[in-house]
């Protein structure tokens, strides 16, 4: 590595469509418009880009870009981090920072392989190709391009409509593509895209089931997550939609599945899993169906089964933030500790800031005997998801100091802003009673537990967190996955814990269906 990089000194050099200019401070896309960046930023930026794709050591950085003084590492996570954001802005992914772990960072551009490289039919690199696609999307629906999205041939879209799309008029695949893009984001804004993409496709196309079949599950999904307002019209608008499909094609999957989610609650289990086996059996490649197999399992503490349906699930197509966070989240339940880590990590890299994909990763750092990782990963502000309100990160701060000190005064603390939060939101509560069980709070998190799922002692909402996040929990499908996670292992070998899973129905799944729960087998 050369000496301090001298931006008045440096030539300006290509990344893609972008022209860098080191003397200016300027990042100039070819389509005229430019971005200035700090003169820290735009040194770092040079000293990777003069690597030709080499790795970079944060010595190396702090030599030639810090004049070799001692920095924290938060300064040149900042650093990356807003080099990231102008890759992903106005590089519009023509170029990428990528980490070496415990080494140092290297610059790729579009194109450049990885040493080594995915195989191109791996899930890491299709999930790179997806992730450049939907840059490329958002920007073609930000210039009123709706039917022109550019699109990638069928291996984006859900396998399931393989089939399908052979039939579909060009004009349609594009918003079919898009539609199911804006579906795996996992948010209420890429439901809401997603639903209108599915009405459109269905006024183009009314002949094509899987067209009503997705429209019928996007409403499905709001109407058992969205606001409770307005819940009956989408409840009803999501059956008409399943009914169109199975006019069109009375064994359509998406419509199956459709109507089992308008009529799921705690106790359901058992019938959504004979739904989902019946549909996989006959079309093992309706991938929306191993998910929901695969959350049904995890919800019943069928976590070794979980984890390998999320497997299947995870190699049937492109890496999306809600199939890269559940099956880390499925590897953890079922104590596969490294692949969980390397399933959390593949997934942070892949969706930084996507809310369930941070949480997963903090939460499988506090529980694993990392509460210092993870309490340096939440102070890293500039990494957060955005949307977030900073309450949020100080609660679950308390929580992480409060594991790292075991103290009673760091404990108190930690649990009395929880339990004050655990009464104003579904998520919350949640989350105290996995800290409170985890924090020796045994007593706490059992009586959190009678609310949440019982609504006795106080009553827990069905707004998960804050009315902007515009996400619920109804009473009658209260989420019980969390009761099999590490985190709420000391509530397992509680005598309570038979009578709370009696009660909320789950004893009677386990004889009916004559499985047995991973905590019982040993």
């Amino acid at each position: 590595m050369e000496g301090r990089i001298d931006l008045a000194h440096e030539a300006p050099f290509r990344l893609g469509a972008l022209e860098v200019r080191p003397a200016l401070r300027q990042l100039a896309h070819d389509d005229g418009s430019e971005e200035v960046l700090e003169p820290r930023v735009m040194q770092v930026l040079v000293a990777l880009a003069k690597a030709n794709g080499g790795i970079v050591s944060r010595d190396d950085l702090t030599r030639s870009c810090w004049e070799g003084r001692v920095v924290g590492e938060d300064a040149i996570n900042r650093v990356v981090s807003r080099l990231r954001r102008a890759a992903e802005g106005i590089g519009q992914g023509g170029f990428r920072i990528e980490t070496i772990t415990k080494v140092g960072y290297r610059l790729l551009q579009a194109g450049q392989a990885d040493t080594p490289a995915p195989a191109p039919d791996s899930p890491l690199a299709q999930a790179r190709a997806e992730v450049h696609r939907l840059r490329l999307d958002r920007r073609a629906m930000l210039a009123g391009s709706g039917l022109a999205v550019l699109t990638v041939g069928g291996v984006f879209a859900w396998r399931g409509w393989a089939g399908a799309r052979s039939t579909m008029p060009d004009q349609v695949r594009p918003l079919v593509d898009q539609a199911l893009a804006s579906m795996r984001q996992g948010t209420p804004e890429g439901l809401s895209q997603a639903t209108g993409l599915f009405r459109r496709v269905t006024e183009l196309h009314p002949d094509q089931p899987d067209g009503w079949g997705g429209l019928a599950i996007a409403y499905a999904i709001d109407a058992g997550g969205g606001s409770p307002q307005g819940e009956a019209a989408r409840r009803l608008r999501a059956d008409q939609a399943a009914a169109r499909a199975l006019q069109l094609d009375p064994a359509n999957p998406y419509a199956r599945l459709a109507r089992a989610m308008l009529v799921s609650n705690t106790d359901s289990w058992r019938t959504d899993e004979r739904l989902c086996r019946a549909i996989l059996a006959s079309r093992p490649d309706i991938e929306f169906a191993w998910g929901m197999l695969g959350g049904l399992l995890l919800s019943v503490g069928r976590c070794r089964e979980a984890a390998d349906t999320f497997a299947v699930y995870w190699s049937k197509g492109v890496p999306d933030p809600s199939r890269a966070y559940t099956r880390a989240v499925a590897l953890w339940a079922a104590n596969r500790l490294d692949e969980a880590d390397t399933a959390s990590e593949e997934a942070i890299s892949l969706f930084p800031t996507h809310f369930a994909v941070w949480f997963t990763r903090f939460y499988l750092l506090l529980y694993t005997g990392r509460a210092a990782d993870a309490l340096a990963m939440s102070r890293k502000t500039d990494q957060r998801p955005s949307g977030i309100p900073e309450e949020n990160f100080t609660m679950i701060e308390q929580v992480a100091e409060a594991m790292l000190s075991r103290s009673r005064a760091d404990i108190d603390r930690a649990m009395a802003s929880n339990l004050e939060a655990a009464h104003k939101g579904a998520g919350f509560a949640e989350n105290t009673i996995q800290f409170a069980a985890a924090l020796g709070r045994v007593d706490t998190a059992f009586e959190v537990a009678e609310a949440y799922y019982f609504g006795r002692g106080f009553s827990v909402g069905e707004l998960r967190f804050q009315p902007e996040q515009r996400v619920w929990t109804r009473r009658t499908n209260r989420r019980t996955r969390l009761l099999f996670m590490p985190s709420t292992a000391a509530m397992r070998s509680d005598p309570r814990f038979g009578k709370l899973v009696e009660e909320i129905g789950l004893e009677r799944y386990w004889r009916e269906s004559g499985t047995v729960p991973d905590y019982r087998k040993g």
